[in-house]
């Protein structure tokens, strides 16, 4: 009886064990700035991933977490030697990734993901922010609900851009954010 209790003691042990053992994510890229990092659906809570990564002796801080994709930002001053080709420490377990990819759907999520729109609502006279978390070439379209384009501004290779609305009247305006990856819309009301 003893040796039923120990063998039962021994799998439960075991078994909590691999409830808790941390698995490689099962895509992960380098930029010059950021490591983007691709889950699973439902594997992984935000509040379970690690705050800060390490790549290269690089430390790489959280900024960014959805169910699917994770955002560092590289410590500034560093550069990675072979962005392609990483090797991650998720603190419990060490990961290894190599073509630096994400396929069409992965990329529209993390783009999604890492997108900022801001203020919102925008006082009159203020400026409307896009920050993209990338930097790729930009095209912002401001329409009225009509339809109609009431401006537009562009900009090569940022990841944040500023457009000026202290001339549009109070209202609901569509900002059509175009970049070298795709194009998004958001909803922004103007007040004063």
């Amino acid at each position: 009886m003893k040796n039923y209790y120990l063998a039962l003691l021994v799998f439960a042990f075991l078994g909590i064990n691999q409830i808790q053992a941390q698995f490689c994510p099962p895509n992960a890229f380098a930029t010059e700035t950021k490591l983007i990092v691709v889950y699973d659906p439902g594997t992984l809570p935000c509040s379970q991933r690690p705050p800060t990564v390490t790549v290269e002796s690089i430390v790489f801080t959280l900024i960014s977490c959805s169910d699917e994709i994770t955002v560092y930002n590289i410590t500034p001053g560093s550069t990675l030697a072979d962005p392609n080709n990483i090797t991650v420490d998720f603190g419990d377990i060490i990961c290894d990734y190599t073509g630096g990819s994400l396929s069409a759907a992965e990329f529209e999520k993390m783009f999604r993901s890492m997108l900022k729109v801001y203020p919102n609502p925008v006082s009159k006279g203020n400026s409307l922010n896009v920050e993209l978390g990338i930097n790729t070439n930009v095209k912002v379209k401001i329409y009225s609900v009509t339809g109609k384009e009431m401006l537009s501004t562009k900009a090569a290779d940022l990841s944040k851009v500023s457009v000026d609305v202290s001339n549009l009247a109070n209202g609901i305006y569509i900002a059509q954010i175009i970049t070298d990856f795709g194009t998004i819309n958001r909803k922004v009301i103007i007040s004063n």
